[in-house]
């Protein structure tokens, strides 16, 4: 790493654990540092002049300029006399740091060693966030201790760009939102991080401008070569300088300690429940073990629990992995409570609910959102969705498992664009317990008769369905097709001729819904 010439700013930010404030002046132009001394007599050209509070008179910083000093720095918690400072010249106020001579060394050795001073403070930091790992404070209490040294606002995202942690710095508290708003999409990055591959074997830290007069600075998180997240200071446009770039670096490194010890965690969790779900729906465990295993994995048995099973449906789909992790971010969105395990090509998993919820509310709204981000990121290639009635006990697990399994396999043959609740199947749950049998072909077969492998098979059987939607309303079923209301009753006539019915009676209405559902659910013309 680079170290740019020793100047105010960095020296201090370098000495200090936490940014100086800045009395009087400013601290984005490069203020050169030539020595630092504690007696204003022995001030020379190009000096920094450090005094205690204490011995601070109100004249002391006009006294210095006169001297030729470049600043003057106070120690101690309070600066409470009226203080008399030229126009624009450097006062600057490290609270609580009253040790003048110890102060005074480590400036001198930034100022002469700056290289040494960086390698030695990275290793302070590093073992100082490491220690905030080990102690179980994460990302956010990470976050927190490179605000305190940086002064910067901190975002930590992880590799799709969603925050993990954030925090902004005191002058940004205001702007922070505009400022996550900007920066919590993937295509808000520099495009020399946006290749994971890449960047995790070759990309350092790189600085970036964003509106309003800010810059970012960001690494990315790198375990085994992959990129797993991006760790950004946001600041004044021009503001970071070397304590920065290696705040950034060594937070970056521990970041993905944490990460990979997070994701450990997340993989030991997902066998044992995919190993208690397993046995779960093969009853293999006792009552009682089955409640204890299911307490442990972080559920309540006093809720109810729903299977829902998805399934990617078209040639070449995605990988299960992916849509187990598409899953798994909704399932974070949402803040849901899940068992979820991949079984063949599905994902399955038993979503927590109240007892009292009506229609499994949660669990279908989980569905939908699984299918509309799947949709998002692989247009061509649908999720569907099948959800089982609410499980009230553990015993009751298995049912709601194979409901779901149903319900995903109509999802499938309809190309549902919703998750497809089992309740909701209604003839259909009958139709599938007889689905081989030669007589429900049959059936449908002396029923539609040559309707089938007519050449307007598609259109008169949609027609039919309309019709019977509508309860044999000829207007509102015409405004459903947007026909005419004629052309309709032309239609229909043509349709009942074909399979010589006459639908004014119960019965053959009855017969010809019948026969219609064995149709969608065999397969359309």
């Amino acid at each position: 790493m680079a170290v740019p010439p020793s100047g105010l700013k960095e020296i201090t930010h370098l000495v200090f654990e936490k940014p100086v404030v800045w009395l009087h002046g400013e601290p984005g132009d490069e203020i050169a540092v030539n020595w630092a001394t504690i007696s204003l007599d022995g001030l020379k050209p190009g000096d920094l002049l450090i005094i205690q509070a204490v011995d601070l008179m109100g004249d002391t910083p006009t006294a210095a300029k006169e001297r030729g000093a470049v600043a003057v720095l106070v120690l101690g918690e309070t600066v409470s006399i009226p203080i008399q400072s030229p126009d624009d010249f450097p006062l600057l106020h490290a609270p609580g740091a009253a040790d003048l001579r110890m102060v005074q060394r480590r400036m001198l050795e930034a100022i002469v060693h700056q290289r040494a001073v960086l390698m030695e403070r990275g290793v302070r930091m590093h073992t100082q966030f490491s220690q905030l790992i080990a102690e179980g404070n994460g990302l956010p209490g990470l976050a927190h201790a490179i605000a305190d040294i940086s002064g910067c606002g901190v975002l930590v995202q992880d590799k799709r760009g969603r925050i993990l942690t954030d925090l902004p710095s005191a002058s940004m508290v205001g702007i922070w939102d505009v400022v996550l708003e900007q920066l919590s999409s993937l295509n808000s990055l520099p495009g020399a991080l946006l290749d994971r591959k890449r960047t995790g074997i070759q990309t350092g830290l790189v600085t970036q401008e964003i509106p309003g007069n800010l810059a970012r600075l960001v690494s990315p998180i790198t375990v085994s070569s992959i990129v797993r997240g991006y760790l950004s200071l946001v600041g004044l446009k021009g503001e970071f300088d070397a304590l920065d770039h290696l705040v950034v670096e060594q937070g970056a490194l521990v970041c993905a300690i944490e990460m990979s010890r997070k994701k450990a965690i997340r993989e030991t969790e997902k066998r044992l429940k995919g190993d208690l779900l397993a046995a779960l729906l093969q009853e293999t465990l006792s009552p009682r073990d089955a409640e204890l295993w299911v307490q442990t994995m972080g559920l309540d048995v006093e809720q109810a629990h729903i299977a829902l099973r998805f399934i990617w449906d078209g040639e070449n789909p995605p990988s299960r992995r992916r849509l187990e992790t598409i899953v798994n971010g909704e399932v974070t969105r949402k803040k849901l409570k899940v068992i979820l395990n991949p079984l063949g090509l599905e994902v399955i998993c038993f979503c927590q609910v109240p007892p009292q919820v009506s229609r499994a509310e949660p669990a279908l709204s989980l569905g939908m959102a699984v299918i509309e981000q799947a949709k998002t990121e692989y247009p061509d290639t649908p999720v569907r969705c099948g959800v089982g009635t609410t499980a009230l006990e553990l015993s009751e697990w298995r049912d709601s498992f194979r409901q779901a399994g149903q319900a995903l396999a109509m999802a499938r043959r309809f190309s549902g664009r919703k998750p497809l609740y089992f309740p909701d199947l209604s003839v259909y749950r009958l139709l599938l317990q007889i689905e081989h049998n030669p007589e429900l072909i049959t059936f449908q077969e002396e029923t539609l008769g040559p309707l089938s492998s007519h050449e307007n098979c598609a259109e008169m059987t949609h027609t039919l369905e309309a019709y019977f939607e509508h309860n044999g309303n000829i207007s509102r079923t015409a405004e459903a097709l947007f026909i005419h209301r004629n052309t309709l009753i032309y239609r229909m006539e043509r349709i009942t001729s074909i399979i010589n019915l006459d639908l004014d009676n119960p019965e053959n209405r009855l017969a010809v819904q019948l026969a219609l559902h064995i149709f969608r659910m065999k397969g359309h013309c």
